[in-house]
């Protein structure tokens, strides 16, 4: 069977999926500026406001800015003609999507925030910061890659029968 939601209802969850997925690449693009600034920083005041910031707006904002593009992207596939993996680039995204929330959710975003607490005690964080702010760029390239599919729509179906 396929279903199809109505147009507007496809006009709301295309709504909330453009609002959510930009403030998720907001959110990527916010911590990203606030580790470069610790890491790049020369001024001890700047370098534990910059960790303590990027801690918190990972923390707060990432998970529900992710979990609702994703929801919003997978209801939107399954009701409207694109679906889930008719089109390699819905399947891109979707992929792309998913190692995203999960690999940010469960690796990156926890070491911003132990980082911006050990900063808020006034510790000293480590060299792995580093490391998040490679993560929160590759990040940034794959949510700007993914609209970049979105608008273009480059490759074509999976499979011809459909």
């Amino acid at each position: 069977m396929d279903w199809r939601m109505r147009p507007s209802t496809r006009k709301w969850f295309l709504f909330g999926h453009v609002v959510t997925s930009v403030g998720w690449i907001g959110a990527e693009l916010a911590v990203l500026i606030c580790s470069v600034l610790a890491i790049a920083g020369f001024d001890p005041v700047t370098t534990r406001s910059a960790n303590v910031i990027a801690g918190i707006l990972a923390g707060t904002l990432y998970f529900p800015a992710s979990l609702l593009a994703l929801a919003t992207g997978v209801v939107l596939g399954l009701g409207t003609k694109w679906k889930l993996v008719r089109y390699h680039w819905v399947l891109w995204k979707l992929v792309a999507t998913l190692a995203l929330f999960v690999g940010g959710n469960l690796l990156v975003v926890p070491s911003f925030v132990e980082h911006g607490e050990q900063a808020s005690r006034g510790e000293l964080v480590g060299a792995s910061a580093v490391s998040g702010t490679g993560a929160m760029s590759v990040g940034l390239t794959l949510l700007l890659g993914a609209t970049l599919v979105s608008y273009f729509k480059p490759w074509p179906k999976v499979f011809r029968a459909n």
